[in-house]
């Protein structure tokens, strides 16, 4: 009897807990939701924070003073509002646009978070430690470098083939798994590298491309919009940043839109230089994360002329490192499969000799972009972003003779040894 008193009153205690709810309860309804935080060098206090804030699809619409329920892309309306203010720290600037919007904003949502090329330069590692102690924040939100301010960065953000900015960012994520031309970064990846020692930081890179022969004026006008918005303005500053063809505009009426491709590389928390679009390519390779792409090789059959292959992964990329008075003797052997997508007139698809020079002057062309890079990462920048790092710490005994190694300064003089083989499965082409 006893028993089962126990077991009813266990059960009646549990129910009266797990369907009570939260004394703290908040509707859904009193929220903000940010996709996207942009990070600058303030004017006159140390940052100033861009949020740029998912506005519901009902209100969209009428935003613009639209009511007839059309999309906001057929109306060339954005679907977000971009608050700007300037503040000391990351968490005062919360605080503050909480004060300025009506609703509290809600990171638990955020895609990206961009950081200026000039504010990255002088270091990120506080703002990462920040983030990633905020329990709204999610571990694989995207980090991106900005060339131009992150302000203007978003927003340019504004999508021409997607109704939703914040889906539009999830797409323009995955571009790497088909281009090549970028390598994806998130919170997580970022947090791990800076706090390691054994690889280097690397993000995805990212820039606002005007049409030709717009000036570039956002930065002086950015600047006294935030003022306004850091003030009085609500967050109005992004209610015209979109023109019907899904594009922005600067001030002089001329498209704007962002371009992602490329890596910046850091050393620690510092942005120390990029790689182009291309060189992106044999990072993605030598880091076994390249899953496809497309590769032009110089034709062995006529010069100035070009073939197309189409590149994707045969087998995991070998890297070892042999360490040495002289240095870290760093090994990588690359084994890739690829298919012709271009002709040349003079290749006879049926040749044997003449794919064995496809794959002779392919091999050779990987080779040398793959030297290249890490002559430019060794030398140039002195930042083992590939992580090659974590070859080496498993020879020393103890974390004391692996610092005491000082790996970042020895792989500056490391010696490298690329075997690059291709295999073509296909051409595409009948003979």
């Amino acid at each position: 009897m006893f028993k089962k008193m126990f077991y009813v009153m266990s059960i009646i205690i549990f129910c009266a807990v797990a369907f009570s709810g939260y004394l703290h309860e908040q509707d859904i309804n009193d929220l903000a939701y940010v996709i996207a935080i942009g990070f600058d060098i303030g004017n006159d206090d140390k940052l100033k924070l861009t949020f740029q804030i998912s506005i519901p699809s009902g209100n969209s619409s009428g935003s613009s003073g639209g009511g007839d329920g059309s999309s906001s892309s057929e109306k060339g309306v954005s679907d977000t509002l971009n608050q700007t203010v300037e503040c000391n720290s990351f968490n005062s600037g919360l605080n503050t646009a909480n004060n300025i919007i009506s609703k509290r904003l809600n990171l638990s949502h955020c895609k990206y978070i961009i950081f200026s090329e000039e504010l990255a330069s002088q270091g990120i590692s506080d703002y990462i430690y920040t983030l990633e102690n905020n329990i709204e924040l999610r571990s694989n939100c995207n980090i991106l470098v900005s060339t131009s301010t992150a302000e203007e960065f978003i927003n340019s953000s504004t999508p021409i083939l997607e109704h939703s900015t914040s889906k539009y960012y999830e797409i323009i994520t995955t571009a790497s798994r088909y281009s090549g031309y970028t390598s994806n970064a998130t919170l997580n990846t970022v947090y791990t590298s800076i706090a390691d020692d054994f690889s280097e930081t690397s993000t995805m890179l990212g820039n606002v491309q005007k049409e030709e022969g717009s000036e570039d004026e956002s930065s002086s006008g950015g600047d006294s919009s935030s003022e306004e918005s850091g003030s009085s303005s609500g967050g109005n500053s992004s209610g015209g940043n979109s023109s019907s063809s899904g594009q922005t505009s600067s001030e002089n009426g001329m498209p704007t839109d962002i371009i992602i491709g490329g890596i910046a590389v850091f050393k620690k928390d510092k942005l120390v230089g990029t790689l182009s679009k291309e060189e992106t390519v044999p990072y993605l390779i030598v880091t076994d994360k390249l899953k496809e792409c497309v590769v032009s090789i110089p034709s062995p059959f006529s010069e100035g002329n070009y073939i197309d292959l189409h590149i994707y992964d045969f087998s995991k990329t070998k890297n070892s490192v042999k360490l040495d008075s002289s240095g870290p003797q760093i090994t990588t052997d690359v084994t890739l499969k690829s298919t012709i997508l271009s002709n040349d007139f003079d290749f006879d698809s049926s040749s044997k000799e003449d794919i064995e020079k496809i794959i002779s002057v392919a091999s050779d062309h990987l080779k040398n972009q793959i030297m290249s890079y890490y002559e430019k990462t060794a030398r140039e920048f002195k930042s083992d972003i590939t992580g090659l790092g974590k070859y080496a710490v498993y020879k020393f005994p103890t974390i004391s003779d692996w610092e005491n190694y000082n790996w970042p300064e020895k792989f500056e003089t490391a010696t490298f040894d690329v075997n690059v083989e291709v295999n073509i499965e296909s051409s595409y082409f009948i003979s």
